[in-house]
């Protein structure tokens, strides 16, 4: 779970923001922002509330009750069962309790709306607040991560020909629940062999035969935050083309890893791993996606590595590095995909799991 000290160090961050965007307050309903600033996390579908004042006065309105330490002053429960009472509206009930005090200026992540003041939308604001990741955010990823190479040492043990894709997805899930002691989200692309060429999504009944490239893109979550990482098993033994064609995904891998630093155009990271790949006759140009993206709050943010990308790569930026190719003829798709934080001097790997088919 994110730390108290983390969310008052970003409440600072976001009040220097309202400084500098003139807001006298800030309101969110997102409670993906309200985790990153309070570390209380509600559930998706309850209504939520967080204003922060100028002067760093804070309230929240949610079912999930703070713990002590908390960096909130105010807290007013939202009640969502009862048996004095029926409860059927939820945002009805949330909205009377909201008594954020009037202002000339605000800003606001969410579908809210004050009696007064001219409202600003605070999106993109937040979003570049939220690209440079804290050691308590990165925390929770190395977490996700460590469910990662459980799931992928067990995927590998069993991986044999007649097994389904259900078959691994079921024994990668158990896995995961008995590393982390509680229930796991784990959502990714199972999809084997020639299912895995096009797109990859849920698992199937689909059962694997001998030479099926397995690419299993895994990212789990046990609060908020995920890794995001993917191997590519072989059902059996590979063939030279098949090693070739992964090894040539490695070293996409390591040419994207040399070209970023702070300040680097993401877009000019992808240009080169598109031509480097591109360039391969044998892989028949069907590299067609992203070759990485910002992971955190949610499963793609900035920095996005795309052609149409205009974001530039900065100190405290968490991101995949996820080249792929996708021929038929080699019995599947290859992806391999390792998770980084960029530092001052370096570009650290979060993801200590081998690169092996």
């Amino acid at each position: 779970m994110l730390t108290s000290a983390g969310c008052h160090t970003r409440q600072v961050r976001l009040l220097a923001t309202m400084e500098r965007e003139r807001w006298d307050l800030f309101v969110t309903t997102n409670y993906r922002t309200i985790y990153w600033l309070t570390g209380v996390l509600g559930p998706a579908e309850t209504p939520t509330y967080f204003a922060l004042t100028r002067d760093g006065l804070s309230t929240l309105i949610s079912s999930a009750k703070p713990i002590e330490g908390t960096p909130v002053d105010e807290y007013l429960p939202l009640e969502t069962y009862s048996i004095e009472r029926t409860i059927s509206d939820l945002a009805r009930d949330a909205a009377r309790l909201v008594r954020f005090p009037h202002v000339d200026r605000y800003g606001v992540e969410g579908p809210y709306a004050h009696e007064h003041g001219t409202r600003c939308n605070a999106v993109a604001a937040v979003q570049k607040l939220r690209k440079c990741k804290d050691e308590d955010e990165l925390d929770e990823i190395r977490a996700s991560l460590r469910l990662c190479a459980v799931a992928y040492r067990r995927a590998r043990a069993i991986l044999t020909p007649g097994l389904t894709e259900l078959d691994v997805y079921l024994a990668m899930h158990e896995a995961m629940v008995q590393e982390a002691g509680m229930p796991v989200d784990l959502k990714g692309d199972f999809a084997c062999g020639q299912r895995s060429v096009g797109s990859g999504g849920l698992p199937t009944r689909r059962r694997l035969e001998p030479g099926d490239l397995y690419p299993l893109d895994l990212f789990p979550a046990t609060a908020l935050y995920t890794g995001d990482t993917c191997r590519t098993f072989c059902v059996g033994t590979p063939t030279d083309a098949q090693l070739r064609a992964f090894e040539t995904v490695r070293y996409a891998i390591r040419l994207a890893e040399q070209m970023i630093r702070p300040g680097v155009a993401a877009r000019e990271v992808y240009a080169a791993v598109k031509h480097y790949l591109d360039e391969r006759p044998f892989i028949e140009k069907s590299f067609f996606h992203h070759v990485g993206h910002g992971i955190g709050h949610q499963g793609h943010e900035a920095p996005r590595i795309i052609p149409g990308s205009d974001d530039v790569f900065a100190v405290g930026d968490v991101f995949t590095i996820e080249p792929g190719i996708y021929v038929p003829a080699l019995g599947g798709g290859i992806r391999l995909e390792d998770n980084y934080v960029l530092r001052e001097d370096r570009l650290e790997n979060l993801f200590d799991f081998p690169m092996e088919l």
